[in-house]
Parts: C-alpha cells; sequence; structure tokens
C-alpha cells in the first residue's frame, strides 16, 4: 500500500530538459553534393544504430513496474454546477456515491465542479487547504469542497481526483486538482500550469470567446504525477492539455494514464476537445481523460462544453458523453498502454539529431526570458 508521501511524484517544470530519445532515420536524400550524401548517410546509420540498441535494451513493457498493471474501472462524473455551493456539493456527493455504486475503483470530476466558472468568482468560492506535506485533513469551514472529497473518498475506500478548485494560498489564487487515496488523505495536489487566456474573434461559424485567468489566478510550477494501484498516472487541468510537451514529459516519467478535468466552451469544445484529447493520447499513447462540469440551463453563465470522454492508447475514443449531468463508469487497461507502445515504439524512434522538445537544457531561451515572454502574451490579451 502506497503511503501519502510516496505517492505522489512532483516534478519542477524547470528539471524536465532532455530530449526523448533517437527516431530511425529515412534515407539522406539523393540530390545532395558526394561529401555531404556520404555524411547524411554516416549519420542516418548512426541514428539507426542508437535506435535499434535503445529499443533492444528498452522495451515498451518495462514502464510496466509501477502498479499492477491490471485493469481497472474508472467512474467519470459529470456534475452541475451552481452558484449555491451547497448544491454543487450535493450534486458531487451524489456522482461519486452512483460511481461508487456502479464498481469504480477510481472516481474523476470535473473543473471548478463547486464555483462558477467566471474570474470573479474565484476568490469567493476559493478554498484554503492544508499546508503541502501536511497530514491534516481539509477543515470544512475553509475547505468544504476538500473536506467533502476526503470524506468521500474514506467513506467508499476509493480513489478521487477531484476535479479542480480556486486555491487560496497567502494573496494568490490558483486553480487546483486535488488527488485522495482511499483513506482520504491528500496525495497530490496539482495546480493548473497553463492559464486560459485567449481571446478569439467571432465569426459566422463560431461565437467570440475571451477569457483571462491570469487576472486572478497564478499558474502551477510543477507536473504532477500519482502512484496508483494499478499504474502511474500524470495529472492535468483543461488548458494543460493543450500543450504536448507536458503530455510527453509526463510519460516520458512513467505515466499510462493522463487526466485532465476541464471546461471548455461553445468555441473551444466543438473545435478541439476531441481532437486535443486524442491528440494527447497518440502522442504520449495513453489512456486520456477529460472530465468537464455539465452545461448550465441559463444561457447567462459559462456554457461548459461538457463532453466528458475517455480515449485509449490507440487513440480510439472509448466513451465520449454529451453535455447533460450524467455518471459513466468505463475500464481502462494499463497492458494495452504497453502494447501499443512495443508495436509502435515511437519514444525509441525521436531524432534528437535534427529536432529536441523546446524546453530542452541546449535551448537558448532561460526561464527568465520565458517569462517575460509570457508577461507579454498576457499583457495583449
Amino acid at each position: 500500500r502506497l503511503t501519502p508521501r510516496s505517492a505522489v511524484i512532483p516534478v519542477a517544470l524547470s528539471a524536465y530538459r532532455r530530449p526523448l530519445g533517437p527516431l530511425a532515420a529515412s534515407a539522406p536524400c539523393s540530390c545532395l553534393w558526394p561529401a555531404a550524401a556520404a555524411a547524411s548517410t554516416a549519420i542516418a546509420a548512426a541514428a539507426r544504430r542508437r535506435a535499434a540498441s535503445a529499443a533492444s535494451s528498452m522495451p515498451a513493457a518495462a514502464q510496466a513496474s509501477v502498479g499492477s498493471n491490471e485493469k481497472f474501472k474508472v467512474g467519470l462524473c459529470q456534475t452541475a454546477v451552481d452558484y449555491d455551493k451547497t448544491k454543487s456539493l450535493a450534486n458531487v456527493r451524489s456522482a461519486v456515491d452512483s460511481a461508487v455504486a456502479k464498481g469504480a475503483q477510481l472516481v474523476v470530476i470535473g473543473e471548478m465542479m463547486t464555483c462558477p466558472y467566471a474570474t470573479k468568482y474565484f476568490r469567493e468560492y476559493g478554498e484554503r487547504l492544508p499546508a503541502k506535506g501536511s497530514s491534516d485533513p481539509p477543515c470544512g469551514e475553509k475547505a468544504p469542497t476538500a473536506k467533502l472529497l476526503s470524506d468521500l473518498a474514506k467513506e467508499h475506500k476509493v480513489w478521487i481526483v477531484g476535479g479542480s478548485l480556486p486555491e487560496l494560498e497567502g494573496d494568490k489564487v490558483y486553480n487546483t486538482c486535488l488527488i485522495f487515496n482511499p483513506a482520504g488523505s491528500i496525495v497530490a495536489r496539482h495546480r493548473k500550469v497553463h492559464l486560459f487566456d485567449i481571446d478569439v474573434a467571432a465569426t459566422d461559424k463560431r461565437p467570440a470567446m475571451k477569457f483571462k485567468e491570469s487576472d486572478v489566478l497564478s499558474p502551477g510550477e510543477t507536473m504532477t504525477l500519482v502512484d496508483l494501484p494499478w499504474c502511474r498516472a500524470g495529472i492535468g487541468i483543461c488548458y494543460d492539455v493543450r500543450f504536448p510537451e507536458y503530455a510527453l514529459a509526463l510519460r516520458k516519467k512513467g505515466a499510462k494514464f493522463l487526466i485532465y478535468p476541464g471546461a471548455f466552451n461553445m468555441t473551444t469544445g466543438p473545435a478541439h476537445w476531441s481532437v486535443l484529447t486524442r491528440g494527447r493520447a497518440n502522442d504520449a499513447q495513453c489512456y486520456v481523460a477529460m472530465v468537464s462540469p455539465s452545461r448550465s440551463p441559463d444561457p447567462k453563465d459559462y456554457q461548459a462544453w461538457g463532453h466528458t470522454t475517455l480515449v485509449s492508447p490507440w487513440a480510439e475514443v472509448a466513451f465520449e458523453a454529451e453535455h447533460e449531468p450524467g455518471v459513466w463508469v468505463v475500464e481502462v487497461d494499463p497492458a494495452e498502454v504497453d502494447r501499443i507502445r512495443e508495436q509502435v515504439p515511437t519514444s525509441y524512434q525521436k531524432r534528437s539529431d535534427l529536432y529536441v522538445p523546446y524546453a530542452d537544457d541546449t535551448a537558448e531561451d532561460d526561464d527568465a526570458a520565458a517569462e517575460s515572454r509570457r508577461k507579454r502574451a498576457r499583457s495583449s490579451l
């Protein structure tokens, strides 16, 4: 049995700065001058040897060392959010109870499950959590959502990925996902790394959408991985799913299941929700779950896309909901991840001699320059 401390592996984003390995090289172009062609042939041959060596010494199944690798059932809870927090909490309790009754061993809830999705509400609905590393349970007065999730995990003896809530720390607010073990302990907290700052113009095919989370929220600074009894899972929140480098970093750290509570809208949802979920499953060769709140019946409210989805490591949609509240239980097979990675061994075929992730430490940009660009992007919206 995992202890709360050993169950979570926080990884500083700045620490992930390595290319992911070589890719088998293609034949050099015949139009090159003879000397250049000979050099290109030598480089290509060396890349093929490196790829063959890596594939023989690091089989895909080697990543099956975390957890039992057995099938397990995941409850996907698409709940309604109300301005009355007690009603939202009741919706969460009912959904988790239903998921467990249907056999779920891990339960996942949507982003901002007890807070209306607008920046003006984040502080008002925010919760103060126990300090990181503390064994203290959440306080019902200061953190009613966290307290409920802790109680439900302990009551049902299940794992819970608790969507997200506005976390208050000092004068800062974070969009935070809490992960609870069956003892009701917080074993991980993921603070949304990429903030949702967009300004999309209307067209004849889509409505306009402008949103700027950075007006209120601060970004997280770590990747989050959790060792479940069955496999290692990587956690992101909503806009985090748009960044394939993040998913690949989680995969490189051993994740077989990527979980993103999210709340896409009626502009980005129809266009990107499904393609991003399938894209991250294909990139990382992982199961990917995207879990949304349900859509509000009031058109004046933030209109969530809904469509809670589970995608297989073959990038097939195993399940997709509509936009109404609901609870669904689906099966995840970590061994299928191993099979797909062995049959299509992309992680051992990448060409580090031609390209590297832009987060690599050979890049010219430093953290200060990257933060400067982020500030300019935020100020332009």
